[in-house]
């Protein structure tokens, strides 16, 4: 047979006739190395010919991590009385349409091969109860696979199906349907990534009413573009994912180190490494997507909310032209987006390093230039915070120090209204995005939103704030949160609450602080309390509402758009802590697709960039 590498294995006793054990061993950098293609010594390319040649009595059989690219057809019939068998980590590509003729077959474990369909003999598989067909290449499945008389846990994650077959809703036996990272349309990817239960609902709806939920759009899928961090050409389809695995085992790299300074170490989250890709881009687009639907109702009482809106129907074509609204094209964002994009310019330009001169440099220019690539023309019109301070000609050589002046100028002196006006909502705007940058540790992300913070806004309720909403981020990305656990809620926001809280001694302040972190609905936020509505407090409360709300983003961001005031302000920085929480694949795609098309380019080429230091796939 060539150079095809074969095993024949000697006579076995009858009482050891029940397993045939042909896996090959496996540590951690074998493991690795297989899961990057690598052909290992010793592994198998096809079954041992004393299978093919002969009947054998063999009752459960394991082929798992070799390199097998076919079965022969004779198998079933080599091994008729197999109730388990595990062909997993594999290269096959496709089936014999033998294979249902393992009719005493019970568990079939497929996972992590390269097949692309499976055979509709499948359906004869009568006793079949366990199936995993995870990490392939499948794009559709049999449509009578529920017709499977024994069926209990089908695993499809991890492929490229379209659609999963109706016939699964009525399948009696079925208990678990786990289809995450797919491209279903049928159910939506986004219910399928809810999990099983969502899963099987829909189906079973599906079957007997032809019920079809209208609330769930399709679902997103970032336009990835990995630069030159990652692998792309290794044969296994799953190598990127295996890599940024093994990446973060070896810490000790300093290559890899310097290409990817921000890669979260092992055990750092809960998540897998899509997942994260998904709540971080979420995060960015959730806030440009806040903060461009909140400009249709700033500056508006309710009653013009309502009178101009409907607050199911909100869109960026229906925004009204006035004298304040008129400043922005349909679908773009404003100026509170724009801080958190000049954070990630120079969090990128600095190698994921935190740096308040960079950001101060890039502020400055940013505020009598906007971004010039855009076709913006400046000054742009910001808080007289950051007007003051970015006004002052030190300001780009020592930002803290100017910072703290303006707020002495302000504060300390009593001048009349101006203790509230210098704890404006211009600095927490941009600061959910440093939740991002070594989220795994607090004690930093601590440190970080408070340099940043500063570097405008010296008020220590400024500060509060904006650690606490990047401190919650954080946690979101470690995956402390679990939406169908409110104790994990009231948890996060109670580690959030106690950090923010030691940057405040005034007793006034604190008492304010807490009464707002208390915020359990929109209302009680009270976003149009007059001579407060742009506090750093209210954009704060509307993000700890909002989780103790739980709404899906259209609706959540929706409810608090329609209550008019500061609403885009608002609207950013929950719109950032719901799309960290649900995810890109879940933001209202009509709202996603309608941000203006050459903005969204150049912020996804920022997100990349992002992703790549991170050493994500």
């Amino acid at each position: 047979m060539g150079n095809v590498e074969t095993h024949d294995f000697v006579p076995v006793r009858d009482d050891e006739r029940k397993e045939l054990n042909l896996s090959r061993k496996m540590n951690p950098q074998l493991f690795e190395q297989h899961m990057n293609g690598e052909t290992l010594p010793g592994s198998l390319n096809e079954l041992p010919w004393n299978i093919v040649d002969s009947i054998s009595l063999f009752e459960r059989m394991d082929a798992s991590f070799n390199m097998l690219t076919q079965l022969p057809v004779e198998l079933p019939l080599r091994l008729p009385h197999l109730y388990y068998l595990d062909l997993s980590h594999n290269h096959l590509t496709s089936l014999p349409h033998s294979f249902g003729l393992l009719f005493h077959l019970r568990t079939l474990l497929l996972n992590h091969n390269n097949l692309k369909q499976i055979p509709k003999s499948f359906i004869h598989l009568v006793k079949l109860e366990k199936l995993d067909l995870s990490s392939n290449e499948l794009v559709m499945l049999p449509d009578e696979l529920g017709s499977m008389e024994s069926l209990k846990k089908l695993n499809v994650c991890h492929n490229y199906l379209q659609a999963l077959p109706s016939s699964l809703g009525d399948c009696k036996t079925l208990r678990v349907v786990l289809a995450i990272n797919n491209k279903c349309e049928r159910p939506p990817q986004c219910i399928c990534d809810d999990g099983s239960e969502a899963t099987l609902q829909y189906l079973h709806r599906q079957i007997h009413n032809g019920y079809l939920p209208k609330e769930y759009d399709s679902v997103n899928v970032f336009k990835r573009v990995r630069g030159n961090v990652l692998q792309t050409s290794v044969a296994n389809p799953h190598s990127a994912r295996a890599q940024y695995v093994q990446e973060q085992t070896h810490t000790s790299n300093t290559t890899s180190r310097v290409r990817t300074p921000l890669r979260p170490p092992l055990n750092a989250t809960t998540y897998e490494a899509d997942d994260l890709v998904d709540k971080i881009t979420g995060l960015i687009y959730g806030a440009a997507i806040g903060d461009a639907i909140g400009i249709c109702t700033e500056h508006l009482s309710p009653d013009e909310c309502h009178f101009h809106y409907d607050k199911d129907e909100l869109c960026y074509d229906d925004i009204i032209q006035d004298k304040h609204r008129v400043r922005w094209h349909k679908g773009d964002w404003t100026v509170d987006f724009d801080q958190m994009i000049l954070v990630l310019d120079s969090l990128l330009a600095w190698a994921g390093v935190i740096d308040e001169l960079d950001f101060a440099q890039r502020l400055s220019y940013w505020c009598y230039n906007g971004f010039p690539e855009l076709g913006d023309v400046g000054p742009n019109l910001v808080c007289n915070t950051i007007a003051k301070v970015v006004s002052d000609g030190g300001y780009i050589q020592d930002p803290h120090t100017v910072s703290r002046a303006v707020w002495s100028k302000l504060y300390d002196q009593g001048e009349a209204g101006c203790q509230n006006y210098t704890a404006d909502n211009g600095a927490i705007v941009r600061t959910a995005i440093l939740g991002i940058p070594q989220f795994h540790d607090l004690k930093e992300v601590t440190q970080n939103a408070q340099r940043i913070c500063q570097s405008t806004h010296w008020d220590a309720r400024c500060q509060a704030s904006c650690v606490a909403i990047s401190v919650l981020i954080a946690q979101v990305l470690q995956g402390k949160y679990n939406p169908k656990n409110s104790s994990s809620v009231e948890e996060i926001l109670d580690v959030a609450k106690e950090t923010g809280k030691s940057f405040l001694s005034d007793t006034n302040h604190i008492k304010d602080y807490l009464h707002h972190f208390a915020a359990k609905d929109f209302e009680s936020v009270r976003v149009g309390e007059p001579n407060r509505q742009s506090y750093t407090f209210k954009p704060l409360a509307a993000a700890v509402a909002a989780l103790r709300l739980q709404k899906d983003f259209r609706p959540a961001v929706s409810d608090l758009v329609m209550r008019g005031a500061d609403s885009n302000s608002n609207a950013c920085v929950v719109g950032a802590i719901l799309g960290c929480v649900q995810g890109y694949s879940k933001l209202p795609k009509n709202w996603l697709d309608g941000l203006r098309p050459q903005e969204t380019q150049w912020l996804n080429a920022k997100v990349n960039a992002l992703l790549d230091m991170m050493g994500l796939p």
